[in-house]
């Protein structure tokens, strides 16, 4: 007889608990006017899902990853004082924590160069939390051209940075000293160092994460596995790294 796993809840967008709604929370669909029913109550993430749904900001999908990624990333990171979101695109996940986590000073959203669609999401987020101004900057530029730049235990955000640049985030994270949360996605094998028969009893995806997982351990790491409810995306599993206490 097959077990019944419980799926994963929805943390912070929980209207999607809802059975019925769980294949719109990842609809590729872009927010918009018919999202509104969904969400009429006056919490401050649902007026700022209300705010991205009037300017069309990102589907639906993008809007529930970086929700659910915050709320279940947030209390490890959010001792932090200086959040950096790489491979951010629109910079919605990294914008969160500037949005929610008053301890919070500074968040810096990284990528080659900002999306057109970041500016209907940088509204939305001002004009819902206009405190968020004076916390957010875009550096624009090549993970190499950025590392540099960023400040000594910063936590590193990486939400679906694709095949490699996933290892570049742990690396500049375990440089930086800092705490880390990465979702990985599209993973190219090619650092991936795990034995040949953890590869083929896990399966690659597994095992290339069992990989990181011990390669973060080995750096000064505590690791833990987390996920998002797979109805937003079947590459849900996030890592979460907090640098262990010296020991006495």
């Amino acid at each position: 007889m097959p077990i019944d796993v419980p799926m994963t809840e929805f943390r912070l967008l929980r209207v999607f608990n809802d059975e019925a709604l769980r294949d719109y929370a990842g609809s590729k669909t872009r927010i918009g006017r018919n999202s509104l029913a969904y969400f009429t109550g006056g919490s401050l993430a649902e007026r700022l899902v209300t705010q991205l749904a009037h300017e069309r900001a990102l589907p639906i999908k993008e809007v529930t990853e970086a929700f659910e990624f915050f709320a279940v990333v947030r209390k490890y990171l959010r001792r932090t004082p200086t959040i950096v979101d790489l491979c951010s695109g629109h910079g919605l996940a990294g914008m969160l924590f500037a949005v929610f986590e008053r301890r919070t000073q500074q968040v810096v959203l990284c990528d080659r160069s900002r999306p057109p669609h970041f500016e209907h999401v940088w509204r939305a987020c001002t004009q819902v939390a206009p405190w968020i101004e004076a916390k957010v900057r875009y550096a624009e530029g090549t993970l190499e051209q950025t590392r540099g730049t960023l400040a000594p235990g910063s936590a590193v955000l990486g939400v679906h940075a694709c095949g490699t640049l996933t290892d570049a985030c742990i690396d500049i994270a375990t440089e930086l000293e800092g705490p880390l949360a990465v979702m990985p996605c599209c993973r190219a094998n090619a650092r991936n160092t795990a034995p040949p028969g953890l590869r083929q009893a896990l399966g690659e995806d597994v095992a290339y994460d069992v990989d990181r997982t011990y390669r973060m351990e080995r750096s000064g790491y505590r690791v833990r596995w987390r996920e998002i409810p797979a109805a937003v995306t079947p590459m849900n599993r996030i890592l979460i790294a907090v640098p262990r206490a010296p020991s006495p």
